[in-house]
């Protein structure tokens, strides 16, 4: 088993190696429990437990001696990420026999991890079976299903909306974005101003907590229902996604916080994440809780924290397609042409026999992890857009290309839904965007692409709804259903008689 690749654990004398099916099938042989750091390169406190814990010398020992060590990093493996991961640094922790017998997310103070550690290595294998319970049933693509399911999301805001202190739910706040631009888009189809509240009320949030009034951009989160303390990093898709939402905010509005917002966080986009002598976006920038806490003046004279220059494919699509809608909302052609030129990155670099690849490493030009829906979904969507603001033929090219290896080897006719593999969750959130690239397809005129789509959205039809409605995390997991329902929402467009009623 070779060393976790790619890592930076200088400060941790843990003994380190890769996630990969080799451990576990040695940890079953020599009957040791595993240890699985989730990590992220941009997050603080990430950091911070590898410096003040696994640094430590009783903890690292006691680790080596006791555990297989897995680690994985944040970015590269998104697998791992659907998997496991609630919150960062993740931890988990299984048994012999590969069956997970505790996981937290979070720091610990080091007595307090030791006695995480060593009660988890003693405990005996579950005794029930702890896979998730079957998946709600499919539902059928009607007009009456898409009225239910809209009904649900009004039901969430009513439910969830922080109607003193902004975004959704009473835990740690995050942006959002995706969820905000559905329901200013459902606000101008439908005229119901209760969409258009949720949105200033959380943007009045977002705009108070996590915008960085310096060096433009948002960070990623806030702790609490009040947002009290951020977590400074500041990620790639999230930005390009909340400057879009402002700049198509400012339009339905006029208000000039939202313009002014959006203009600053697109120009720290450009600035400190686009690369443009290659193109294409780099993932994030780390957080620094000592930069962004120093005034205003000494932060201007401060180094910047680094920029994390690995491509992530989902991201740069996503960024490329929140690009072209702040070309649209703003009028400024120089966007237009940065997403064009991301696209055309993506598909001269991360587009092989396999369909897209998840990541670009920056420092050696090598793709990384081939075959994941999301990559995918993404790619195919956002060349679609690119095709239909500038047609080229090489992007439609490709993103049939992506498109006829995810509907070929990604979609599992017997679950009617895209995945990895048969043991994979099913993904609500990468099956809606898959959908909506399968239908902006339709300019190639692929009867096939329609079949799969309307699959797809019956099958996830009670996902969705348990997701909006009925589910413990609903404020969490309710942005998985956007582009599930936009795809719906198209869908019923090219039934005849089929058109959502207003």
């Amino acid at each position: 088993m070779a060393h976790a690749w790619g890592q930076a654990h200088d400060a941790s004398k843990v003994q380190f190696v890769e996630h990969s099916p080799a451990v576990f099938d040695a940890a079953q042989r020599d009957g040791k429990p595993v240890f699985l750091f989730i990590r992220a390169v941009w997050c603080y406190w990430c950091k911070y437990f590898e410096q003040q814990v696994l640094a430590d010398a009783e903890v690292s020992q006691y680790l080596n001696r006791h555990y297989l060590n897995v680690f994985a990093e944040h970015d590269r493996r998104p697998d791992l990420v659907r998997k496991y991961v609630r919150g960062l640094p993740m931890i988990v922790l299984f048994g012999p026999e590969g069956r997970v017998r505790q996981s937290f997310a979070g720091v610990l103070k080091k007595e307090d991890f030791l006695a995480v550690v060593k009660h988890a290595a003693t405990l005996p294998p579950p005794a029930t079976d702890t896979r998730p319970g079957a998946a709600p049933g499919p539902a059928p693509v009607t007009w009456d299903t898409y009225q239910r399911l809209r009904d649900d999301l009004l039901r969430f805001i009513a439910e969830h909306l922080d109607t003193v202190y902004g975004g959704f739910g009473a835990g740690d706040k995050y942006p959002q974005p995706r969820l905000l631009a559905y329901l200013l888009e459902l606000h101008q189809a439908t005229g119901d101003r209760r969409y258009l509240v949720a949105v200033e009320k959380s943007l009045d949030g977002i705009l108070g907590a996590l915008y960085d009034r310096v060096d433009g951009g948002f960070f990623r989160f806030a702790e609490g229902r009040e947002w009290r303390q951020p977590h400074y990093e500041k990620l790639l898709h999230l930005n390009a996604a909340l400057a879009a939402l402002l700049g198509e905010a400012h339009r339905v509005t006029g208000n000039p916080r939202y313009r002014e917002a959006a203009e600053r966080t697109t120009a720290y986009l450009l600035r400190n994440l686009y690369d443009a002598t290659a193109g294409g976006f780099y993932s994030s920038q780390s957080a620094d809780p000592a930069y962004y806490r120093l005034p205003p003046l000494e932060r201007r004279a401060a180094r910047q924290p680094p920029v994390n220059r690995d491509k992530v494919t989902a991201w740069n699509a996503e960024a490329a397609v929140a690009m072209l809608a702040l070309s649209q909302s703003s009028g400024r052609k120089d966007l237009r042409d940065v997403a064009l030129r991301t696209l055309e990155f993506i598909r001269a670099n991360l587009i092989g026999e396999k369909g897209a690849f998840h990541l670009y490493e920056h420092r050696t030009g090598r793709r990384h992890g081939e075959g994941q829906v999301d990559a995918n979904a993404w790619t195919a969507l956002g060349l679609l857009e690119g095709y239909r603001v500038a047609p080229t033929k090489g992007h439609l090219e490709a993103a049939e290309q992506v498109l006829r290896f995810a509907v070929h080897e990604l979609f599992d006719a017997t679950r009617g839904a895209f995945s990895e593999d048969k043991s994979s969750p099913l993904l609500l959130d990468a099956n809606g965007v898959m959908a909506q690239a399968l239908f902006r397809a339709q300019v190639g005129g692929r009867a096939e692409h329609l079949d799969v789509a309307r699959r797809v959205l019956a099958t996830f039809g009670g996902v969705a709804r348990v997701q909006l409605s009925e589910s413990e995390d609903a404020v969490a997991r309710a942005p998985d259903a956007v582009y599930y329902l936009r795809a719906y929402a198209q869908m019923l467009a090219k039934i005849p008689g089929g058109e959502p009623r207003r």
